[in-house]
């Protein structure tokens, strides 16, 4: 666990199975966390180095959008979590899938499922049967707003060139946005391209937003408000 400001900490992030940077907003009142990670390992261990920190265990769970990486962790979770509705119609979908070669290889086959995926997947659960998914608590349409205390949440949920059900959460005070994976490219819905009308809406959406820094759930962790506009930019 990294701190990177006097509120915003994050868990280190696994290309190797695609385990995302895990956030923790911490607040006077009561800390929050963004994203779940790819398995109830990470989460516990996310848990864990939250413990070493001397920090309190958050008491609200907030995800990003549906994708596995950020929500095979959320079985393992004991706090209330949120969700967008969107992202939480994908989560009662996936959480209907069967977790054996024949059913993961049939999504393949159909698209609903790919085969980045598939291997990460493998590579983080020795055994792909113990995979179980659920769904969130608490559902919201358009915004969220979220108050920790000396420090205040929004969740906006936007339809982001990653996904169509990405939640990006806005620390206003730190002038902080928790982005996660939403400036990559539709991985699942058009051939791992930009959509151009998406990704030009984004940056629109970016360049009102009033952020020093932008944080990501792969990659580096941090981009400049110059740096990740530039980059989308580049993209068009």
């Amino acid at each position: 666990m990294k701190k990177f400001t006097n509120h915003i900490y994050y868990m280190d992030n696994n290309p190797d199975t695609d385990q995302p940077y895990v956030y923790l907003i911490h607040g006077s009142k009561f800390n929050l966390q963004i994203d779940a990670g790819n398995s109830p390992e990470n989460y516990y261990k996310f848990l864990s180095e939250v413990k070493d920190l001397g920090l309190n265990p958050p008491k609200l769970l907030a995800i990003t959008h549906w994708h596995w990486d950020h929500t095979f962790g959320m079985v393992a979770c004991s706090v209330p979590m949120i969700a967008s509705v969107k992202t939480n119609e994908y989560l009662k979908k996936v959480k209907n899938w069967k977790w054996t070669e024949e059913a993961m290889h049939d999504r393949l086959k159909s698209g609903e499922d790919i085969q980045f995926c598939y291997d990460c997947m493998h590579k983080q659960y020795s055994d792909i049967g113990t995979i179980q998914v659920c769904n969130a608590d608490i559902t919201f349409h358009s915004e969220i707003e979220i108050d920790l205390g000396d420090i205040h949440v929004k969740g906006i949920q936007i339809d982001t060139p990653h996904t169509r059900d990405a939640v990006l959460y806005y620390v206003k005070e730190e002038k902080i946005v928790i982005a996660a994976d939403a400036e990559y490219e539709d991985y699942y819905d058009n051939n791992s391209q930009y959509d151009p009308a998406r990704l030009t809406s984004f940056i629109q959406f970016l360049e009102g937003l009033d952020f020093a820094y932008y944080l990501r759930g792969h990659d580096d962790f941090k981009l400049t408000k110059e740096e990740i506009l530039n980059k989308l930019k580049a993209a068009l």
